[in-house]
């Protein structure tokens, strides 16, 4: 596929918060991976702070205009609600960041809205523009079985309806099944059908990549979101972005590790802490887990280390039922602990049940996660404890939005980053976010699903 060389980036302004408890540093990619340097955002930020999003210059010229995106169309509350007051990530990733954020702001009419529902429940639809494009989306997980993956999947659907390029949506989801060769078969399926590319979260990491090498070699793109890395590029076996796969949208993993392990030092001081992650193999949790670990300050004493720097600690496969028992395995043996960093926050909430069967108090503890769901804000909110605190980065369901349009521009001949890094920082939370008007409480509060869809989706 030929691509045109991306045009001069229109120049960015930033207003940021002028009060932050942290400092700046400047880091690499997740893990031992080279990326793009990044700043790192300030570690910790009140919720109650004000600031402005970071947004492109007001001014400006449109950067993306050869490929059909505009990231000065973004709304700066859309900006703002996705990712809170972040400081822009380079150029290039932060410029499709934005375009997708741009193409976000939908007033939906009932027409598109029933589409988008159709879409979101079915295997395939056809989009009704005419479009001859076929988008794949291939979830490790699935809407039956996460509500994250369910309004992240609507989110892209939502993001291909506003391009009449793409006439036919067709998704897979391996339902978090332990048998990797049930993600492969349904990425294989996506290929067979003939898509042109694929956007979703590869839950089996680097037993991904084969089957990703040969969709590249059948001219389909592939796009995973959510720091989806197919392996992170140092492990053995594992497919490289930017050339096994067109790029990989997400957070820098290694800053976001790094950002966990410092709310740990802060707030908890001294004491026993505790790692979480997702499905064995994922990537996003290996890299941020990684550098947490390095980051930890040595009067932390990290009761569940990792057997090796390419294995995770941890293990909840994001998956409800069995968060419990991951619960009563540590604390069983450590009742004590005071402060855990997890990517998904749903997934604490799904735990502290534990914490009364075994008659330990939730106090002096300390939270540091990834996403923000209802659930346990509103927890946390009735509890009004002021030895227990949550910090929180964002939801980060847009981010398959980011991965539709990253998909698109490539297509039209945009040359695209390896990474489209997605800034992140880290607030605390109050009683402010804690919405119980939200349609399902288990929603991220940062996702761009309109409520009207969310109602629909969970029979709200």
């Amino acid at each position: 596929m030929n691509r045109k060389t991306v045009i001069a980036m229109a120049v960015f302004a930033l207003v940021v918060a002028a009060c932050t408890s942290g400092g700046t540093a400047t880091t690499s990619g997740p893990g031992t991976t080279a990326g793009p340097a990044t700043t790192a955002a300030p570690a910790t930020t009140s919720a109650e702070t004000t600031a402005a999003p970071a947004t492109t210059a007001a001014s400006g010229e449109n950067p993306l205009a050869d490929f059909d995106e505009d990231p000065t169309a973004a709304d700066p509350a859309l900006v703002e609600k996705a990712l809170g007051p972040v400081e822009p990530s380079d150029e290039a990733s932060w410029n499709i960041v934005l375009a997708s954020i741009a193409r976000a702001n939908q007033d939906l009419d009932q027409a598109t809205i029933d589409k988008a529902m159709e879409c979101w429940a079915n295997q395939e639809c056809d989009t009704g523009s005419g479009g001859d494009l076929v988008m794949g989306y291939a979830d490790g997980g699935g809407n039956e079985v996460n509500v994250w993956r369910s309004v992240s999947h609507m989110e892209a659907i939502l993001q291909a309806l506003t391009y009449p390029e793409i006439g036919t949506i067709v998704s897979t989801a391996a339902n978090f099944d332990q048998d990797p060769a049930v993600h492969v078969n349904q990425f294989r399926f996506l290929i067979q059908r003939g898509v042109d590319f694929i956007v979703g979260y590869p839950d089996v990491g680097a037993l991904l990549a084969e089957a990703v090498r040969e969709a590249t070699a059948a001219g389909i793109l592939y796009v995973p979101f959510s720091a989806g890395y197919v392996g992170l590029p140092d492990q053995e076996g594992a497919a490289i972005p930017g050339e096994d796969y067109l790029t990989v949208v997400g957070e820098d993993l290694c800053a976001l590790g790094e950002s966990f392990a410092e709310v740990l030092n802060t707030g908890v001081g001294s004491g026993n802490v505790a790692l979480l992650g997702g499905t064995p193999g994922n990537a996003l949790s290996l890299g941020w887990q990684r550098c947490a670990v390095s980051a930890l300050s040595s009067d932390l004493s990290l009761v569940n280390p990792p057997a090796n720097e390419d294995s995770t600690t941890g293990d909840t496969s994001w998956f409800p039922p069995i968060i419990p028992d991951v619960f009563r395995g540590l604390l069983t043996t450590n009742p004590d602990i005071n402060g855990y960093a997890y990517e998904y926050a749903d997934g604490i909430w799904y735990g502290l049940p534990v914490y009364e069967e075994l008659g330990i108090p939730v106090s002096n503890l300390t939270l540091a996660l990834r996403t923000d769901e209802q659930n346990l804000f509103c927890d946390w909110a009735e509890r009004n404890d002021p030895t227990y605190n949550i910090f929180y980065s964002a939801g980060g369901n847009f981010q398959s939005r980011t991965g539709v349009t990253a998909a698109m521009m490539a297509l039209k001949g945009a040359e695209i980053p390896p990474e489209v890094v997605v800034p992140h920082v880290m607030r605390q939370v109050t009683a402010a976010d804690c919405n119980p008007d939200r349609p399902n409480e288990a929603v991220s509060g940062t996702s761009l699903v309109p409520d009207n869809v969310l109602s629909l989706m969970f029979g709200g």
